[in-house]
């Protein structure tokens, strides 16, 4: 009769947990130097989980960090980073005015939307985006560039942290998105 049991257990019960219906994916990213100022474009689908989602019309600020990084490949075991730069942007739900405000806290710039889908379509369209050249202002032959997109549980209110760092609805982040350097 266990036998029965456990056979019937192991025939209704999933081969594999569900797949997520959330997270962050960079569909397309470039880099290019215009002058003396490197310029990025991207574009990113984000997909929050209904947690985040929940915790943002609750009111609580959200940080997503984009990093950008120039490497160099060399044979030993890490390749080389030679910049790295992080654009932050902050989204958040003010329920009484019924709006979703996204900022731009490296520029210093700063939008509205009525509507969170709205607020994510703008947030995943980055466009022509400024950052500072790395320090040896020529570019490397054998180069590459990732971009990666990550929620920032660090800047989280203190009460979210733990619950956060232990949740896989909280930690989202992207696949390093890798193209080649040109030029």
């Amino acid at each position: 009769m266990r036998l029965i049991v456990m056979l019937m257990g192991l025939c209704l019960a999933p081969a594999w947990p569900a797949e997520r219906d959330y997270g962050f994916r960079v569909s397309h990213a470039s880099l290019a130097r215009e002058g003396e100022v490197l310029v990025l474009n991207a574009a990113i689908d984000y997909r929050f989980s209904p947690t985040l989602v929940e915790a943002l019309r609750h009111g609580v600020p959200l940080v997503l960090s984009v990093d950008t990084c120039l490497r160099r490949p060399r044979r030993a075991l890490w390749d080389e980073t030679l910049w790295c730069r992080t654009l932050d942007f902050r989204l958040q739900y003010y329920p009484l005015a019924r709006v979703y405000r996204v900022v731009d806290e490296t520029h210093r710039f700063q939008r509205s939307f009525p509507r969170l889908d709205a607020a994510l379509a703008a947030l995943g369209r980055l466009e022509a985006i400024a950052l500072p050249p790395p320090a040896p202002p020529r570019l490397p032959r054998q180069g590459y560039v990732t971009v990666q997109v990550r929620l920032n549980i660090e800047r989280l209110p203190w009460a979210l942290r733990p619950r956060a760092w232990f949740s896989p609805d909280w930690r989202l982040r992207s696949d390093r998105y890798r193209w080649p350097l040109s030029g």
